[in-house]
């Protein structure tokens, strides 16, 4: 399992550094682009199946543009399997076209967000959300979560390699919820110690919160920056006049 969440981290990030007219692209642009992208279409009414059509066609030409492969999009487009069973509720309380519209607008979004992240490195994209002036705290937190996300998982994977070495097979699920239980203990624990050594061993070395000023590579917007974003716009805006 651990193995696989690394290579998952790991697959995202080759993707996001290729190279396409997309990927080129400024991260604010980006990022005011596919944010507007999803913020129109969830403000989109219910049943405005041409509407929903005409931004699909939009994502999928992006898609096309930024090269992306078809198996890494589906595994990403896999987390909302979960909204898309309350939308399969929702066809039951308030019919198929609420359900429908409610389904739709969930895989536009999560297709945006997909596009926005697999064309656009980690570190590319919190210096995006710094020069928009997001919430400081809320981008170091999300930029640790990302760091650590791959040194836990390297935990995890040294755990289970030593159950393995000790013969530890369950044959059934029953049989593995125990230790998956002291695993998750055990986990928690370690990440907790790893944490406060972190703390200890940055704060030793002057750190005060925040990104040093020095560390941060400025950004610049280009011509082909600032038509990606036109463009969208100019394509919502039609699209969210005359079909919406």
């Amino acid at each position: 399992m651990s193995r696989g969440h690394a290579h998952g981290l790991t697959g995202v990030e080759e993707v996001a550094a290729g190279d396409s007219p997309i990927h080129r692209l400024d991260p604010r642009a980006k990022i005011i682009g596919l944010i507007g992208v999803v913020l129109v279409t969830v403000s989109t009414p219910e049943g405005a199946w041409p509407a929903f059509a005409a931004y699909g066609v939009l994502l999928l030409a992006l898609w096309a543009i930024a090269r992306l492969p078809l198996g890494h999009v589906l595994r990403r487009m896999v987390i909302e399997t979960p909204f898309l069973i309350a939308a399969g509720f929702l066809v039951l309380v308030r019919g198929p076209v609420a359900g429908g519209t409610l389904a739709v607008r969930i895989t536009l979004s999560v297709l945006a967000v997909i596009l926005l992240s697999s064309s656009t490195p980690f570190p590319d994209l919190l210096r995006g959300f710094q020069r928009l002036r997001a919430p400081a705290l809320i981008v170091m937190i999300v930029a640790f979560m990302w760091r650590y996300l791959h040194v836990i998982g390297d935990e995890l994977r040294r755990m289970r390699i030593a159950r393995e070495a000790r013969g530890w097979r369950p044959r059934t699920l029953w049989q593995a919820r125990g230790a998956i239980g002291a695993t998750i203990a055990a986990l928690f624990i370690r990440s907790l110690e790893r944490g406060e050594r972190v703390h200890l061993a940055m704060t030793s070395r002057g750190y005060a919160g925040g990104v040093p000023s020095g560390m941060v590579v400025p950004l610049t917007l280009r011509r082909a920056d600032l038509a990606f974003v036109a463009g969208l716009a100019a394509w919502l805006a039609s699209v969210r006049v005359v079909l919406g």
